[in-house]
């Protein structure tokens, strides 16, 4: 946006805000600035955002269960959407970071608590580097992470658990517990909670949904992840209320591999499935525009007007799709 067009679009929101306050009573809450500043330029698409990551799948497969092909077609579909890495790890450290951190870092270490040498490339990291979580504080958003089995079922931790994984939950998936800043400031970690207490009808502007490691596919056949999202989700998208203004993300951390490509690196093209639902978005449309994990974080940005961006410049937000 044009510094000047930003000016008008400041101006209006400062008109619009004086009026209200005109108009209504003092308890009257007014609209956040980012979000309408996103709703004027035209990129707010959204107040709910839900993404759920599921695991290491071929999009061509996925699509071969009915269900997830059913969703497919059902709203908005991204046919050409690509995972940013391989193995999971990176993938889901730049759905919130904007970064793999795959190349040696001095933002990144090996984290004490959750480290092992085994895990190769899912080995886990304590990364001091911005992320989502960054954003969402000083722009006044709300947030969510939930992830299934998550050790500690306390309904507002006051810390956060930062093993390497208990049972069928694997902190891998749960990118937000790498950063350094829930380290430094446990307060945080009362968004970071059990999947047991998600309720879709008070849902923070920006949920996070890890699947255990049965119910995501990763320890499962493709099948069992597919009943468990269906058993998941479709009692929320049949809730009008909590569907208000709320879009879905259903997507996978990276495409299948083999053993034989991660020793040989010789990776074949990372498509994943990604399907986008809610009233936003356009019953049965769907995009060849070769979108990856972070045009979704661009996405997440545009929407909640939140800057600085994490993202490298020129990164697009997912457009075409939205009603």
């Amino acid at each position: 946006m044009r510094m000047s067009h930003f000016r008008d679009a400041s101006r209006l929101v400062a008109a619009s805000s004086l009026a209200l306050l005109a108009g209504c009573g003092s308890n009257t809450s007014l609209p956040d600035i980012h979000n309408v500043l996103a709703s004027i330029t035209g990129k707010h698409h959204f107040d709910h955002f839900v993404l759920i990551v599921l695991e290491n799948e071929d999009a061509a497969n996925v699509n071969a269960v009915p269900y997830m092909d059913s969703l497919a077609h059902r709203e908005a579909w991204l046919r050409n959407y690509y995972a940013v890495a391989h193995p999971s790890y990176p993938n889901y450290l730049a759905l919130i970071s904007g970064h793999t951190f795959l190349e040696s870092s001095p933002q990144a270490q090996h984290d004490p608590v959750a480290y092992s040498r085994r895990d190769l490339g899912d080995a886990q990291l304590l990364i001091n580097a911005p992320t989502l979580i960054d954003r969402f504080e000083s722009h006044n958003v709300s947030w969510d992470a939930f992830a299934e089995d998550y050790p500690d079922t306390s309904r507002t931790p006051r810390k956060c658990d930062f093993r390497r994984g208990a049972g069928l939950y694997s902190r891998k998936h749960f990118p937000f517990l790498s950063f350094q800043e829930l380290h430094d400031h446990p307060g945080l970690c009362a968004h970071v909670r059990n999947l047991k207490w998600l309720r879709p009808d008070s849902l923070a502007a920006y949920t996070f949904i890890a699947p255990n490691m049965v119910h995501d596919g990763h320890d499962a056949p493709l099948s069992t992840a597919a009943a468990w999202l269906r058993g998941f989700l479709e009692p929320i998208l049949a809730d009008s209320v909590a569907m208000k203004s709320t879009v879905i993300v259903v997507t996978f951390d990276e495409a299948s591999s083999s053993f034989r490509q991660a020793v040989m690196r010789s990776w074949g093209p990372n498509v994943v499935y990604t399907v986008l639902l809610g009233p936003t978005v356009k019953p049965g449309s769907s995009s060849d525009v070769p979108y990856n994990h972070l045009s979704l974080l661009r996405t997440v940005e545009t929407n909640f007007g939140l800057t600085p961006s994490l993202l490298p410049e020129g990164t697009q937000p997912i457009e075409g799709i939205w009603k």
